[in-house]
């Protein structure tokens, strides 16, 4: 990506649609963190948020995250694109991975509010380098089948990816093809640009959008994110466990995103990793398969008339494919690993005491656990007016005593 990179057109917008695992977070990141250099520059990255992701929900997809208010998110997504209006950039930038799932409706919608000056840009790394993080990803979410098996199931069904009933989102995000296919056929190819991501080169993806956007070399500069580290083999097992124990009733998707997903997870990423555990492996044969996959997504990427910055020959390139092998079965549990994920759901459930009314979002293990929170408080606190009380009166008696003695 070191060739010069033609800017778009001034009075663009570029929508920077994912998908998933392709650096999105990292240039929301860079994009928030440069906001004010950007703006020197004449380009507005809107919002309030590093990732406007409950917004793009809305307006792409017709949802947003559990107990959360889809029409006012999609008011807030209306009022980036008037926040865009009134400063008139030279170039406007939104970015949402959520993008790249949008309905029929939700893309016509964005396509609509946008007008025709908008740039879809794409971001495509190999799938074979996929792979791992997503199966470790579905499994903070939701119940997956190990991995071995979780690869076969999802690498059979590369050639008909509407179906399949493990994980079915994997290839609607992950058929890079078809999802450059979708957006050239919605605003022609002259208005969608793929950018290769190398893993190796980490200006190579800052640097690309750079050049889109007319702005000086160096300037974005993603941050540095040091709590969505990779799990080793023995904490992802672990996390797949307690995914699977909380997974049916009471647990609701409210109480498994705020004390699973967002606690023990996080508190497993937070905590770095024993050197000596074993990372996740990758059987030679789900390597080779997803090889060809990235082969035959190349070839027609690059027959669909889309602007190509990179090297489209990554996607099938052997020398990027992920450690090879077959991870052995988990005897033990690092007790270090086990203390961070409890430690981060403990983190979690500080944030449920102070309250004195349980969130309006809050699922019913939460709700659970403020009630009994609040029961021992009021407990307490009614102990504490008895002995207040009894200490009061043990006073008033040695008065009245101290009186009449001396009288």
């Amino acid at each position: 990506m070191t060739a010069r990179i033609q800017p778009l057109p001034d009075g663009s917008t570029l929508v920077h649609i994912g998908p998933y695992k392709t650096g999105t977070t990292a240039m929301q990141g860079a994009l928030w963190e440069a906001r004010d250099a950007l703006a020197a520059h004449g380009v507005a990255y809107p919002g309030e948020l590093a990732h406007e992701m409950n917004a793009a929900m809305a307006l792409a997809l017709g949802r947003v995250d559990p107990g959360k208010d889809v029409e006012a998110f999609r008011e807030r997504w209306y009022a980036l694109v008037a926040e865009l209006r009134a400063t008139a950039p030279r170039i406007g930038v939104l970015s949402s991975e959520v993008y790249c799932e949008a309905t029929d409706e939700g893309a016509r919608t964005l396509l609509d509010e946008l007008g025709p000056r908008t740039q879809i840009v794409i971001t495509v790394r190999p799938i074979v380098r996929l792979l791992g993080s997503q199966w470790q990803q579905y499994g903070q979410n939701v119940p997956v089948p190990p991995y071995a098996e979780w690869l076969r199931a999802i690498l059979d069904q590369a050639d008909s990816p509407d179906g399949g009933a493990v994980t079915p989102s994997f290839w609607q995000r992950h058929r890079h093809d078809l999802l450059v296919e979708r957006w050239v056929g919605l605003v022609g190819a002259d208005r969608v640009s793929v950018i290769v991501v190398d893993d190796r080169d980490h200006r190579g993806l800052p640097a690309a959008f750079e050049g889109l956007l007319g702005l000086p070399e160096g300037l974005l500069r993603p941050p540095a994110d040091k709590t969505n580290r990779s799990l080793t083999f023995a904490e992802a097992t672990l996390m797949r466990e307690l995914v699977e124990r909380t997974s049916q009733p009471p647990w609701t998707s409210a109480d498994h995103g705020r004390f699973v997903r967002f606690g023990a997870a996080r508190g497993l990423q937070a905590t770095p990793p024993d050197p000596a555990a074993e990372r996740l492996l990758t059987p030679g044969w789900a390597i080779d398969r997803a090889l060809e996959v990235g082969a035959a997504m190349a070839e027609r990427i690059g027959a669909s008339g889309a602007r190509v910055i990179g090297d489209l020959g990554l996607l099938s390139d052997r020398a990027l494919a992920p450690a090879e092998g077959d991870n052995a079965p988990v005897g033990a549990i690092d007790p270090s690993a086990a203390a961070a994920l409890a430690v981060g759901i403990i983190t979690k459930l500080t944030g449920v005491h102070p309250r004195p009314e349980p969130r309006d979002l809050a699922g019913p293990v939460e709700r659970a656990a403020w009630s009994r929170h609040r029961a021992v408080t009021e407990r307490w606190d009614a102990e504490r007016d008895q002995a207040g009380a009894r200490r009061t009166a043990a006073r008033e008696l040695a008065r009245r005593a101290r009186r009449r003695l001396g009288g």
